[in-house]
C-alpha cells in the first residue's frame, strides 16, 4: 500500500505562543489533545474547535478515551501517602512495586461535549488509565486496595496481574487484554489477557529472534484489528564509531498457545542520522523523523531500497525551519505534525519560536 499525502489542514497557528507545547496523542480519529505553557490542556479537532480542559499545571494528561468522548488526567496535586483500609500506613511499601514509593493520587475524566468532570480512580501511578476500545474497562496499572465507588457511566476496573514498569500499552481490538512496553532491566513485551480465562506473559529478545543481542531494545508500535503484534527493535553496538549509526528491525508477531510467533517484515540502517519519531503501520510501512536532518518526515517501506519524502518545511508558500512527527492516528489516515520557525523580529524584539500544528490525510492504495 502506497502512502500519499492527499491532503493537509493547518489545525492551529502558533500554538505555543513562544513557549513549549507538546501533543499528548490522539482524541479519537479527528482531535489531539495539547499541552502548552501558554494555554493549558486542551483539546482541539481539524478545524480549530479548542476545549481547555485544565489550566492547572499540576493536572497530567493521560488520554483519552477510544472515540474521543472523555480525557483523562491525573491530579498530581492529591498525591498523598497511601493508607490501607483502616488508614494505616503498611511498612515496606517500597518493595511492593518497581518505583513505588507509597503515594496515591486521584484521577480525572472530562466529558468533551458536556464540560463534566468527574474522580473516577485512585491510583499508585498516572500511567494507567487505558480506556478499552469497547469502552466498558479502564486499566489502572498497578494493584493496591484503595477503593471507590465509580460515578456514572460505570467503568471495570483492570489491575495488572504482574508488577510491571511499563511504558507504551495497546489493548486488543476486542478488549480482551493488553500488550505493553516493559521497561526496566533490560526491555521486554509483557501481555496480559483478562477474564476466567486469562493468562499474563513477558516476552524477551530470545523469544523474538532466537537469540539474544546485547545491545538491542524493544519499542511497541501498534497491534491490528487481529491481534498482531507490531515492534521495532534498535541496535548501536558500541564497537561501531559512527556517530549515531543504528539498525532498525521491524517485527510483526502473532500469539498462538501462548508463544510468540514473529517474522521480519523490515530493516532501516542509519548510518549517521538519528531517528527521533517512528510510527509503523499495520501493513509494515514505517514513517519517521530525523533529529535535525534534512527537514522531512519519511516514509520506507520493506523492500524499497530508499525512503521517501512525505512532507518538508513547505505550507503553501510559506517555509519553515523544521519540521517533526507527531504521530498517526489509531485509525491510519492521518498523520499530526508540527513546523517551526523564528518569526521576524522588528527592532531587534525576540518573540520566541512560532509552532504550527497540521494533520496531513494518509490515502492507503
Amino acid at each position: 500500500a502506497k502512502i500519499k499525502g492527499e491532503k493537509e489542514i493547518l489545525v492551529s497557528s502558533d500554538i505555543g505562543a513562544g513557549l513549549p507545547f507538546r501533543v499528548i496523542e490522539w482524541c479519537g480519529n479527528d482531535a489531539l489533545l495539547i499541552d502548552s505553557d501558554k494555554f493549558g490542556k486542551e483539546w482541539v479537532d481539524f478545524n480549530g474547535n479548542k476545549v481547555t480542559v485544565s489550566t492547572k499545571e499540576t493536572d497530567h494528561l493521560m488520554g483519552c478515551t477510544p472515540d474521543g468522548r472523555w480525557v483523562l488526567y491525573a491530579d498530581w496535586n492529591s498525591a498523598r501517602e497511601y493508607r490501607d483500609k483502616q488508614g494505616r500506613i503498611p511498612e515496606n511499601i517500597v518493595d511492593e512495586g518497581p518505583g513505588w514509593h507509597g503515594f496515591v493520587m486521584d484521577i480525572y475524566r472530562y466529558e468533551i461535549k458536556t464540560g463534566t468532570r468527574q474522580k473516577f480512580a485512585v491510583v499508585r501511578d498516572d500511567s494507567g488509565g487505558l480506556v478499552s476500545p469497547d469502552g466498558s474497562k479502564v486499566l489502572l496499572g498497578n494493584r493496591h486496595d484503595s477503593v471507590m465507588e465509580m460515578p456514572e457511566p460505570k467503568w471495570e476496573t483492570i489491575w495488572l496481574t504482574n508488577e510491571w514498569l511499563y511504558g507504551p500499552t495497546f489493548w486488543f481490538a476486542d478488549s480482551s487484554g493488553i500488550v505493553t512496553d516493559i521497561w526496566g532491566n533490560g526491555s521486554s513485551l509483557g501481555v496480559e489477557f483478562f477474564g476466567d480465562k486469562g493468562w499474563t506473559k513477558e516476552f524477551g529478545l530470545k523469544d523474538i529472534e532466537g537469540r539474544h543481542k546485547a545491545v538491542l531494545n524493544i519499542y511497541l508500535d501498534a497491534v491490528d484489528k487481529d491481534k498482531r503484534l507490531y515492534f521495532s527493535t534498535v541496535e548501536s553496538p558500541p564497537e561501531v564509531k559512527r556517530a549515531g549509526w543504528a539498525k532498525y528491525r521491524f517485527f510483526r508477531c502473532e500469539i498462538t498457545n501462548k508463544e510468540l510467533f514473529c517474522e521480519k517484515i523490515g530493516e532501516l540502517d542509519e548510518a549517521g542520522k538519528r531517528i527521533d519519531s517512528l510510527n509503523l503501520l499495520s501493513n509494515g510501512d514505517v514513517i519517521f523523523g530525523r533529529w535535525r536532518e534534512d527537514g522531512c518526515i519519511r516514509r520506507f517501506k520493506p523492500g524499497q531500497a530508499h525512503d521517501e519524502c512525505m512532507a518538508d518545511t513547505r505550507y503553501g508558500d510559506d517555509t519553515y525551519e523544521d519540521v517533526y512527527l507527531i504521530g498517526v492516528s489509531p485509525d491510519g489516515k492521518w498523520m499530526a505534525l508540527r513546523r517551526g520557525k523564528t518569526p521576524s523580529k522588528p527592532e531587534g524584539r525576540f518573540y520566541g519560536d512560532q509552532y504550527d500544528l497540521f494533520v496531513r490525510e494518509l490515502s492507503q492504495d
